[in-house]
Order: structure tokens, then C-alpha cells, then sequence
């Protein structure tokens, strides 16, 4: 696997100093110095619409957001990963989603599986199993 997609919470808890895992993602993201590190439109998009909705404990209006995501997209190792997958691809189990809060994290998988890095994430219950390779690619942030 070369690299970590970080899924939304992992990216909040990055730019957010009040988020509840702020240090340990620091933590993490500081360990592995300028090893690549992978955001998507899915991603920064949903870092601004949950920092910016009013009811965010640390809501902070969508150009300060968006100026601290630039601020980290800059760092050492962070390389860009374009939607190139859809939900509607053969490999991806449909059948299985269950939950429409189960959408977001699948696509995720299956962007991650598809460029062979792993989706860093805090959610121990991610569920898995509509994407092939999901298990394998699912890493959980210590």
C-alpha cells in the first residue's frame, strides 16, 4: 500500500484544535513525516460542510475552513486522488449497503482499494464488506 486516504473525521481532527482526537491524529500524521497522504472531493468537501454547519462545536465559517484544508493539502506527502470510482462499478456489492451511512465510507473503500492505499479512519465499526478488498484497506488511526 503506498500511502493513507484519510477519511473526513481523520482530516477534521487534523485542522480542528477542539476536536476530540486532534492530538492523536497529530500524533500519527507526525510519525509518519512526509509518507504520502491522500485527500478526494468527497473528503474536502465534506471536511467544509460539517466545520462550517452552525450546529459544529468549533464552527468556523466555509473560506476559514477552506484556507485551513489548503493550509494542510500543502504539507509534505499529500498527493490528491480524483473521483475515478462510482458506487455503480461491478466490483463494488450493492446488495450489501444497508444504511445510508454506510455510502460515504464504501465509496471511500473503494476509491482507496482502487490506488491501493489504505482509508485512515477512527471508525472501529466501519462496515466493510460491499468492497472486495475492504477489510484489507481499512486502517484504523492509533
Amino acid at each position: 500500500m503506498s500511502g493513507h486516504l484519510l477519511d473526513v473525521n481523520a482530516v477534521i481532527a487534523l485542522i480542528d484544535p477542539l476536536h476530540i482526537h486532534h492530538d492523536r491524529a497529530h500524533a500519527w500524521f507526525a510519525s509518519r513525516a512526509g509518507a504520502p497522504w491522500h485527500t478526494c472531493p468527497l473528503v474536502q468537501n465534506g471536511v467544509v460542510r460539517v466545520v462550517s454547519h452552525p450546529k459544529y462545536p468549533n464552527t468556523q465559517p466555509a473560506p476559514v475552513v477552506l484556507a485551513s484544508l489548503a493550509s494542510l493539502a500543502a504539507q509534505d506527502g499529500h498527493v490528491f486522488l480524483p473521483d475515478s470510482v462510482s458506487l455503480l462499478d461491478s466490483s463494488v456489492h450493492t446488495e450489501r449497503l444497508l444504511a445510508s451511512s454506510q455510502v460515504s465510507d464504501t465509496y471511500l473503500l473503494h476509491l482507496a482499494a482502487s490506488h491501493d492505499v489504505l482509508l485512515a479512519t477512527f471508525d472501529t465499526r466501519m462496515v466493510t464488506t460491499a468492497v472486495p478488498s475492504g477489510s484489507k484497506v481499512v486502517f484504523t488511526i492509533p
